[in-house]
Order: structure tokens, then C-alpha cells, then sequence
């Protein structure tokens, strides 16, 4: 049986070579002769590599910039299951769905959706797709869209919390203000931590630790600008490791580092904070890389 880090390695080749690059070869090397790969908006099953290449053909051919990318994989037993973004820009050929043909308006769409792969003998015996076939049909116009609700804070209300955050949160350490502009469902994700700190405590937790580490640390919003419930900032930190930070001892260094962070915010409150920054060249500043 093959490990599930080869079948991962399968299923992703699936996504970049087949569905992204239309590789006939690739084909025939990743799928079984028996192959079938089934999906809500087509009515008829595609049969064996020559089929589902037939299918990358014709998503291009409607979507001549139509890109899928894999996102979190999930290896069981014989399945490797993956949610993936994919999207387009309908400017060419019909797209066949179950509701008819559906000519191209120039309309571009990006949804969610998720794979199911069933691996035997080192090739793909069975995909089952499963996508935002309701958003895929609203976002290219074949279903008129529900009137959008009026927004609840404007641009500037936004980028306020999120300057907020930096400043008196971040900055300051003002643990009150945590439940004053963050929902209850909080999360933050960066990559330096193992999965999200979600909820209260924990990012509470998370700030007291970051302010143990380096108590004169300070955040700095270079640049941020807001699009509908996103508001984006490039920020910088300076600050002295005075305590223990990612098993690291204190070293007395002066940091320096940049990043940027993407903020979703919904009712006034900030729901999540998705953060990337420069860590390799912090972990330089404070000796863990040589």
C-alpha cells in the first residue's frame, strides 16, 4: 500500500498536471484505464484518461485562464481527499452544466470545492467533485444574486480596527480591548504556530507570551487599504528579546521584522487575522539560524 504522503503527492499532480496544465501524458501515467470522475454540474460521468483530459479541455477552452490550486489534503486507507480554490474567466466556449450550455459573458468566478480521490495500485481509480456550484452559477450571471446586504462598518470603520489592533492590542497590550473588537470566534493563523489560536483566551495568552518575549515591541502600519470586508497591512515590529520566544532564551538583540496581514471583519468585529511575515530572517536576527 503506498504512504499517505505518495498518494498526497498523486492527488496534487492530479490538480497541477491534469486539470491546470492539460497534460495528456501525465493522463494516462496518474489515471487508471477504468477511471471515472463524476460532479454535480455535469450530467454524465467522464470515463478514463481520455475523457477527464477531455474535460480539462473543454474547462479551458470556456476558461482560457481557469486555475485550480489544492489547499488541505486529508490521506486515508486508499483516499486522499483535497479542498481546493479554482476559477476563470468565461470568454470562450459554452460551458456544458446540468442546467444546458451556458455561453460566455466575460463573467469570472472563484469557488470552493472538494475532491475525493480513490487510489489503487499507484493510480486514480475514482474522483468525486463536489463544488459552490450555487456561487460558480450566481458569479457568471446564469442565476441572478441575491441582493447584497448594506455593508455594517465602512472602509474606514475597518482599517480603524484593524490600526487598533496594532496600536493598543499588539502595541500596548491592552488585553481588554481583545473582546471589545474581536468576535467571539477569533482566529489568528501564522505560520510560525502549529494550527490557528482561536477564541479569547488563547490569543490572550498568545499577546502575553509575544510581550514576555520582547516587552518593548512595537507595531508599525506602513500601508493598509480595505476591500469590502477585508482590510490588508503591511506592518513592521521593532522591539529587544528579553524572554523566551519559540524555545529560544533570551538574547538581549534588537529585532527588526515586516510582514503583512489580512483581516476579515464582519459586524463590527474583527473575525480573523491571517498573518505573513519575514520569520527566517527574524530567527537570523535572533541567532537560531547560524
Amino acid at each position: 500500500m503506498a504512504t499517505p504522503n505518495a498518494n498526497k503527492t498523486l492527488a496534487r499532480r492530479y490538480f497541477l498536471e491534469l486539470l491546470n496544465a492539460v497534460n495528456e501524458k501525465s493522463a494516462y501515467e496518474l489515471l487508471s484505464d477504468d477511471f471515472i470522475f463524476t460532479l454535480p454540474t455535469h450530467p454524465e460521468p467522464f470515463h478514463g484518461p481520455e475523457g477527464f483530459i477531455g474535460l480539462a479541455k473543454m474547462l479551458h477552452g470556456s476558461f482560457p485562464d481557469f486555475y485550480i490550486f489544492p489547499a488541505d489534503m486529508v490521506a486515508g486507507d486508499d483516499w486522499v481527499i483535497t479542498r481546493w480554490r479554482g476559477g476563470g474567466t468565461h470568454t470562450g466556449t459554452p460551458l456544458v452544466t446540468i442546467k444546458g450550455d451556458i455561453p460566455a459573458n466575460g463573467q469570472s468566478f472563484e469557488i470552493d470545492g472538494m475532491t475525493w480521490h480513490t487510489i489503487k495500485n499507484g493510480k486514480i481509480v475514482e474522483s468525486i467533485g463536489h463544488e459552490d456550484t450555487l456561487g460558480l452559477l450566481f458569479q457568471l450571471g446564469v442565476i441572478p444574486s441575491p441582493p447584497a446586504a448594506p455593508p455594517v462598518t465602512t472602509s474606514e470603520q475597518n482599517i480603524a480596527l484593524a490600526l487598533r489592533y496594532f496600536s493598543e492590542i499588539m502595541s500596548q497590550g491592552k488585553l481588554e480591548v481583545v473582546e471589545e473588537i474581536l468576535d467571539p470566534s477569533f482566529a489568528f493563523i501564522i505560520p510560525t504556530q502549529p494550527a490557528p489560536i482561536v477564541g479569547y483566551e488563547a490569543f490572550k495568552g498568545f499577546v502575553m507570551y509575544l510581550r514576555n518575549a520582547f516587552p518593548d515591541i512595537q507595531f508599525t502600519s506602513l500601508r493598509h487599504t480595505c476591500e469590502g470586508d477585508k482590510v490588508a497591512s503591511r506592518w513592521t515590529i521593532a522591539g529587544t528579546h528579553q524572554g523566551e520566544f519559540l524555545g529560544m532564551p533570551a538574547t538581549g538583540h534588537s529585532i527588526k521584522d515586516f510582514g503583512i496581514d489580512i483581516f476579515t471583519i464582519r459586524n463590527g468585529k474583527i473575525v480573523s487575522v491571517h498573518v505573513n511575515e519575514n520569520d527566517f530572517g527574524l530567527m537570523q536576527q535572533l541567532g537560531m539560524m547560524g
